[in-house]
Parts: C-alpha cells; sequence; structure tokens
C-alpha cells in the first residue's frame, strides 16, 4: 500500500475528509496517524534492521570522566538498537546491553568486565554509553531500527527502506493504527475509541511474529504414542525477543 492507499482506506474507514492526493480538511490529521501508526509497527517487529561500522575515533563526545571520554552521541537518528560488537585490536569483544544505573554503577567501582563481552547503555535517545571504555581506534559494528522519513508524497511507500522498510503484510497493522488514532480523536463509538482497531492490529503484529518463527523452522512436534502411552509433544520453551522486548 502506498501512502495514498493508507489515506484513501483510513479516511473511508473513519468518514473523515482525507483523500489519496493529500487534499482534505482532515488530511494533515490522517497523515500523522499514518506516520506514527509506520513507526510503531517498527518498534513491534522490528521488521527493518541495517548496520553500520563506526570508528569509535568518528563519534561526537559529550561527556568525560577524570578527563577521559565516556560517553558518545548516536551517530544516527535510532529507533532501537539491536546490538552491536566491536572490532578491537584482533579481536571481536561482545557488547552486552545494560540499563544505564548499572553502568554508572560498574564504573563507580571500576568493575572490569573482561573479553569477550563488554557492555553499553543508551541513555535517553542519543546518549551511548560504554564499560569498558573503547579505544578511540575500535570499530563498533552497529545493528539498529533506523528512523525512517516521514511519509508525504501519494507515492510513497512504507517498504521503501528510505520510508520503512517495512514489508507489505505489516501495511494493514499501520492501517489499523491509524484508524484506531482517528476513531479516538472522532470518538468513533462503534470501535469503542479505537479498541477494536487496536485489537485488529495487536492481530496483526501476532500474525507475523507467529510467521518469523515458522520461517525459522520452529515448531512444536507432534505427540507420537510410545509403548501405549502417548507422548507430550515437545514444546520449545525459548523466549523470542524482538527489539521492543520478548514476544
Amino acid at each position: 500500500m502506498t501512502f495514498g492507499d493508507l489515506r484513501t482506506a483510513v479516511a473511508h474507514e473513519l468518514g473523515l475528509a482525507a483523500s489519496a492526493d493529500g487534499t482534505g480538511a482532515e488530511c494533515a490529521d490522517v497523515d500523522d496517524w499514518i506516520n506514527q501508526a509506520r513507526d510503531r509497527v517498527l518498534m513491534d517487529t522490528g521488521c527493518y534492521v541495517t548496520a553500520e561500522s563506526l570508528t569509535v575515533s568518528s563519534l561526537t563526545a559529550v561527556s568525560s570522566l577524570n578527563g577521559t571520554i565516556t560517553d558518545y552521541q548516536m551517530p544516527t537518528e535510532t529507533l532501537e538498537i539491536v546490538g552491536m560488537y566491536l572490532q578491537s585490536s584482533g579481536f571481536s569483544p561482545r557488547l552486552d546491553r545494560v540499563s544505564v544505573p548499572e553502568l554508572i554503577e560498574r564504573r563507580r567501582l571500576s568493575l572490569p568486565t573482561g573479553s569477550p563481552t563488554q557492555v553499553y547503555a543508551l541513555a535517553g535517545a542519543d546518549l551511548l554509553m560504554f564499560w569498558p571504555l573503547p579505544a578511540s581506534t575500535d570499530v563498533i559494528e552497529l545493528y539498529y531500527i533506523p528512523v525512517p522519513t516521514d511519509l508525504s508524497a501519494q507515492a510513497d511507500d512504507p517498504s521503501s527502506t528510505t520510508y520503512g522498510g517495512i514489508p507489505k503484510q505489516l501495511h494493514k497493522a499501520i492501517q489499523y493504527w491509524a484508524c484506531a488514532e482517528g476513531a479516538s480523536y472522532d470518538d468513533d463509538q462503534s470501535s469503542a475509541q479505537g479498541q477494536r482497531y487496536r485489537d485488529d492490529y495487536d492481530k496483526e503484529i501476532t500474525r507475523y511474529h507467529k510467521f518469523l518463527r515458522e520461517r525459522g523452522g520452529i515448531r512444536n512436534q507432534r505427540a507420537v504414542v510410545n509403548g501405549g502411552r502417548r507422548r507430550a509433544p515437545f514444546h520449545d520453551n525459548s523466549i523470542y525477543y524482538s527489539s521492543t522486548g520478548r514476544y
């Protein structure tokens, strides 16, 4: 679905004055809801991730401790960090994410974190913290969900990496979340101020997570008869994670 298609679908569903070409008294509101919905889908699914190699010396230093640089500004707008590791003097230590208070406590106590693991924290939206401190020549291999460009033109497609990289099977989820926001604005009693659309959105997200698990070959095995007794089916109790948490 293009941006124009989404405009039409949301406007028709809610009976609002907005058309595919961006005209209509309520089109600006519809546009805002669609872009908010696009960002929500990215955060809830982590469906588009990109990678970047960054030398520590290329980062903008924003704070220091006892004369040593400790914190940096994120080099690019990021909705969420998926993972990182370092290329450092011939080895590649893993960077595990911890909370900001935990990282500060490690610094306070000068707690070492031996190879092959180091830690990082993201404070707010753009403060990148490390412990132990990387060398200026180290290279950070960063995997993240980038902040996409807002959809604005009728032909803009959320499947494009510029506008989100969201696969087509999740475009209905964008529509449902935008409708939920619009229904609350419109005080739509038939949708309980948007709850019906939020339920539809949740179903789409759940369906996508199930698709990802099955694509990875993770399925429950069937029960089989063994010595006259039925063997309980195997259940994989692993916890699956998206960029926003477990599901």
